[in-house]
């Protein structure tokens, strides 16, 4: 790989060095020229000799000063030119990025790039890199989304459709019934579609030291009802810690957590532990459900997959389908606080047990 810097010097160089080797030989010439004439035509007085010294100091200082005159604007001239052309690689990067369609973010070439400039194209190329991704995966959001309220819609028109069809009061408010039910699970897809596009958006949430025991005290409140109505019984282990994060989205976490084992795992017990280990703070979320299979827990952190045992046909799961949404959600709260998450079978190997390890605080 070339150096700019070098190109620079050396062609400066031989150029400096061009004009001064150029300029000393017309010097020389011209100086050889008076002394010889000198020589040969001697002054016949001592005041003629120091008359013609002098002249001849005159002569080559002029034919020194003559060839400079000349010489500096070419000189300047050979500078423009090599400054130019070391600078030919700088010109066609931005070529190369005033011609670019918004949508062409390829990687720039870095064949024959000078050192100076390597930094800045492999700078540029992850920079391509990153916002093709997050366009990529934009896309992939955008048309997952459409799939997955087009279902919910045409469910809310069929039973509509249902009701306006019903012969009797029954089938009119049964239908109704799952007008209300459809609505609610719209609701909460709208709600968890809208978290992501939050966190996908916004990487630079504000973190604050905070003790984890009354975000899960908070959270366990909140979800209560929701437990009663599904005879489980919600539990906060002894224990606390305390870790850099985002309150509102620790939170969120914990409730996507609790969520997924009311709506979609069947359990009857769901406990929070906090506990330090070491450097770090281990989160744990278990509970004693359906739990997902070692073979599906690669898959269900990402966007819109579901397990197949959130898609079996008990009654939970029939009544509350998930979006596949959830973990993705935890996942990505876990990333953005520099995280780790694992999933593990729950006690006696029944259920599923979330650990979530974060950075702590000393």
């Amino acid at each position: 790989m070339k150096s700019l810097r070098l190109r620079l010097v050396l062609l400066t160089t031989a150029a400096v060095a061009a004009v001064w080797l150029l300029t000393a030989f017309f010097t020389w010439r011209s100086a050889l020229h008076e002394i010889e004439e000198l020589l040969n035509h001697p002054p016949a007085t001592a005041s003629h000799m120091r008359e013609e010294r002098a002249e001849l100091a005159g002569e080559i200082a002029e034919h020194l000063l003559a060839p400079m005159l000349i010489a500096l604007p070419g000189l300047a001239l050979v500078l423009v030119v090599a400054v130019g052309f070391s600078l030919r690689p700088l010109r066609r990067l931005t070529e190369d990025l005033a011609t670019r369609a918004p949508d062409r973010l390829t990687p720039i070439d870095c064949a024959d790039t000078p050192r100076e400039i390597a930094p800045l194209i492999e700078r540029l190329n992850e920079l391509f890199a990153g916002i093709d991704r997050a366009l990529q995966n934009e896309r992939r959001f955008t048309a997952d989304a459409s799939h997955e309220l087009r279902t919910p819609l045409a469910a809310l028109k069929a039973q509509a459709q249902v009701a306006l069809a019903a012969g009797s009061e029954d089938e009119r408010r049964h239908a109704l019934e799952q007008i209300v039910a459809g609505s609610d699970r719209a609701t909460h897809l709208l709600t968890q579609l809208l978290t992501l596009a939050r966190l996908d958006a916004d990487s630079g949430q504000a973190m604050h030291e905070l003790d984890l025991r009354p975000l899960a005290e908070e959270v366990l409140a909140t979800a209560a009802g929701e437990a009663i109505a599904g005879n489980c019984e919600l539990a906060l282990a002894e224990g606390d810690a305390r870790v850099r994060g985002n309150s509102a989205l620790l939170q969120s976490l914990l409730r996507n957590l609790i969520d997924n084992a009311l709506r979609h795992g069947g359990a009857r017990q769901i406990e929070i532990a906090i506990a330090g280990a070491r450097k770090d703070v281990v989160l744990t979320v278990s509970d004693d459900g359906r739990g997902i299979p070692p073979s599906e827990r690669g898959i269900v952190t990402q966007r819109f997959r579901r397990g197949a045992s959130a898609d079996s046909s008990d009654a939970v799961a029939a009544n509350s389908p998930g979006s596949g949404l959830g973990l993705s959600i935890v996942s990505r709260i876990v990333e953005l606080h520099g995280g780790r998450m694992q999933l593990d079978d729950g006690a006696g190997g029944r259920g599923l047990t979330v650990r979530i390890r974060l950075p702590g605080v000393n």
